[in-house]
Formats: structure tokens, sequence, C-alpha cells
């Protein structure tokens, strides 16, 4: 992270420096043409001065021409200093050519020796008078056979290059050094935030699940953190869970198989009597009738958490299909005492999977016959309104402690919580109820009923 940062860092100067060459390079640039543009309308004023008092000098190149040009010389001198004050000018010389022979019009020339003779008018060019850098031109005046050449030069007003590329990249060095420690100082800061939430994961990683990140500091870090402990937590629940779960498991099947065993041994033994071998089938018949179902649910309920099943909807007469679904459990129920009630509001078709929602259904009045005493009462009612179908199973058991309404549909949960009055079934049934209706978009709770008794409720899309 250190080096991304410092790479980082250096790319970001680098561009600033480029980026700040290449604006000093427009200013200058743009400043030069602004210079040269006013320098050309400079020359061009003053060589119309110099034009008006050069009026009388005359275009004959004779004996007098020369005192001509000193006696006018004076006025053509004032009027170059006037042009270079106005005009804001370091240099404002002038001479007149005819013939190859110059006669000077100002008191000083600096500037007009160092010119190229071929440079042409508009054009501008940079030269070095006495040390410093003069942005100059010429302008040229037709004289009879001669010519007027005014020369006019200023400092050339261009941004100091060098010295600002300097001061510029010294700032970007200063800048980058700055960056690069502070950036190094973060990356060490976030290093050592993130060694608690590295030490956590692994010692989560290697089996500790109660192992916490430190998340004492409240920034981007600290969230992680505190969203790191709570999934170690919540696996750290699911894990206990399961271990619950494997061991109510491994009870369950051990109390079947200790029956099968025993009275196996026994056939084998040869110590039961003729007239009990009716009544020891029908216990090893009912304890294999256990626990196959209790592999059943596991299956299905493992196949269900992996989202290994897939639902087949189609239009279902609601009230018919689960009317057919609490018809066989009558006969159970009869047996052990128990008046099952099935009512239908207004229910019509939907378009849901029918197997599963038998099984919703049928886990439902299993589990309310496991908890109902004799000569009590389950209800089922069905109602579909606004798209919604509604499933009620009601009992008149015990009840649910509302403390326990958030667990009820944990596995074996209510098995081990609450002491079943029939033991049948597996103990998983609320645990499949509840992730079949998941599956199918819906929700199930639970209600304490005011006096006794527990009601499921399954709402499912229509």
């Amino acid at each position: 992270m250190t080096r991304r940062i410092a790479i980082g860092t250096v790319v970001i100067a680098v561009v600033m420096l480029v980026i700040g060459l290449m604006g000093v390079a427009y200013i200058n640039r743009v400043l030069r043409t602004r210079a040269q543009a006013e320098l050309f309308r400079q020359a061009e004023a003053t060589g119309r001065l110099v034009e008006d008092a050069l009026g009388n000098v005359g275009v004959d190149l004779d004996a007098g021409f020369e005192g001509r040009i000193r006696a006018v010389g004076a006025e053509a001198a004032r009027v170059l200093e006037r042009a270079r004050i106005v005009g804001g000018h370091d240099i404002v010389e002038a001479e007149v050519v005819v013939r190859d022979r110059s006669f000077p019009l100002s008191r000083r020339q600096d500037l007009m020796p160092l010119l190229p003779p071929n440079l042409e008018e508009r054009d501008a060019l940079t030269i070095d008078v006495d040390g410093a850098e003069v942005l100059a031109t010429v302008q040229r005046v037709p004289l009879g056979p001669g010519e007027i050449v005014i020369a006019i030069g200023r400092t050339a007003p261009l941004l100091p290059v060098r010295e600002m590329s300097r001061a510029l990249l010294l700032a970007v060095v200063v800048g980058v050094i700055m960056i690069f420690v502070f950036g190094s100082a973060m990356a060490q800061w976030v290093r050592r935030r993130l060694a608690g939430l590295e030490s956590a994961s692994r010692a989560i990683a290697g089996g500790d699940l109660t192992a916490r990140a430190p998340a004492d500091v409240d920034d981007e870090i600290g969230t992680v953190a505190v969203a790191f402990n709570e999934m170690a937590e919540n696996l750290e629940v699911t894990r206990r869970r399961e271990r619950e779960f494997l061991m109510s498991i491994g009870h369950d099947l051990r109390t079947p198989l200790t029956t099968i065993r025993g009275y196996a041994e026994a056939l084998d033994e040869g110590t039961i009597d003729r007239d009990d071998t009716a009544r020891v089938a029908k216990v090893l018949h009912a304890q294999t009738d256990r626990l196959a179902r209790l592999v059943e649910d596991m299956m299905l309920l493992g196949r269900i958490e992996a989202r290994e099943f897939t639902l087949r909807p189609e239009e279902v007469d609601v009230a018919a299909h689960l009317s057919g679904v609490v018809d066989s459990f009558r006969k159970r129920a009869d047996e052990i005492g128990i008046a099952i009630d099935f009512e239908s509001h207004g229910a019509g078709t939907a378009n849901l999977d029918p197997d599963r929602l038998a099984q919703v259904c049928g886990n439902l009045v299993e589990n309310a016959l496991r908890y109902t005493p004799v000569h009590g009462t389950v209800t089922v009612a069905v109602a579909t309104s606004g798209g919604r179908v509604t499933l009620e199973v009601a009992d008149t058991g015990p009840g649910i402690d509302p403390a326990d309404a958030d667990r009820v549909f944990d596995r074996l949960y209510v098995a081990r919580r609450y002491h079943p009055i029939r033991p049948e079934g597996s103990g998983l049934g609320l645990t499949i109820v509840r992730e079949l209706v998941g599956a199918m978009g819906g929700t199930v709770g639970i209600e304490r009923a005011p006096t006794t008794g527990s009601r499921f409720i399954v709402t499912l899309p229509a």
C-alpha cells in the first residue's frame, strides 16, 4: 500500500509539473503575441510622426542633404522620445537610409546596429541589448529614393520561464515529499488499524469463533470492523446452533436405533415369544418410520437451505387442496382424541406450488397434533384477499412463550424447549415451513392465543 501511495504521488507530481510548464509556455506565447501586436501598431504611428518631422528635408541626395538631416534631427529626436514615453517602450531609434548610406535621427543607436538588414516589417525578434532581452521590430517609411527605418524595442514581456520553472519544480518537489511522508504515515496508520481485523479473521479461520476485531474508532475501518464482528457473532451463533442440532439429531437417531438393536438382538437370541412377535414388529415398524422421517426431513431441509429444489407453481384451488391435506390427518387425530376443523373464508384459486403448499400445511398440522392434549382442537383456516393467500393453523395446546417467538422456527428448538405430548416427528417441521414459505416469497409468524394455544399464520403471494 505504501508503494502504491508513493507511485501515485510521484505520478500526480509529474502531471502537475507538466501542466505547470505547459501553462507557463502558453501564457508566454499569449503575452508575446500581444506585445508584437502593440509594437507593430506603435511602429506605424511613430513612422507617420517621423515622416511628418522630415517633411522639408527633400529627397535629393546632394551635398546639402546631410545638413538638412541635422537641421531636423533635433525635432525627429523629440518625436522619437515622445513615442518611446507614450508607447512605454525601452528603445525607439530611427535612421534615414538612402542609397546604402544611413543617417541617424536618434541620439543613440543601441538597437539599430544589432538588427539584421533583411528584417521585414511586422517581423519581431528577441535581441540581447546590453544583457537585457529586448523584443524588437522595424517600420519602413518610403522617402524618395530611400526610406526611413524606425526600430522599436521593449524588454521582452515574457514570463521568466527558467525562474518560474525552478520555483515550480521546487514547490512540486516539496509537495511530493510532503505527500509521500503523509501517504506513508497514512499507510502505516491504516496498516495498524487493519492488523486487528487481519488477526481476528485469521483466528476465526483457525476455528476461534470468539475472536473479534477492535472497533473503537468511528471511521470507515471502524464500520468495517463492526460489520466483521457482527458477522463473526452470527457465525458463532450459527456454529453453536449447528452443534446443538447435531447433538440433538444424534440423540434422536440413537433412541430408535437402540430400540431396533435391542429387539434385533432379542430376536437373534430367540428370547421373544411367538405371541409377542406382532407387537415387536409393530414397534420396529414405528421406529424405522421415525428414522426414515428424520432422515427425509434432514435431506429436505438441506436441499431447501442450499436452494437445490425447484418450485412448480400452477393454478390451485386453495380451499379444496388444503381440505384434502387436512383430511389425511383426520384418522390419526381421531385415534388420539383430537378434533380437526377446516374453515375456508372466500379462498379461490392461486398460482402456487401445490406440493410445497401441502408440505407447509401438513407440517403445521403435525406440529399442532404433537402438542394438543386429548379432547383438544386443531383449527385450519384459509382465505384469499388482496392478492395474498393466508393460512392459519391454531391449536389448544400449552402455547408458546412470547420470549421464544423469535426462535420457534430454529432447528429442534420447540422440540427441546417444550416437551411434546406425542414425540412423533423429526422436530424439523417448523424449520422446513419457514424455509419453504421464504422460498415462495411469503412470511410466517406465530401468535399466542389470549387464553391458551398457539396460532401460526402463513401469508403467500397468490
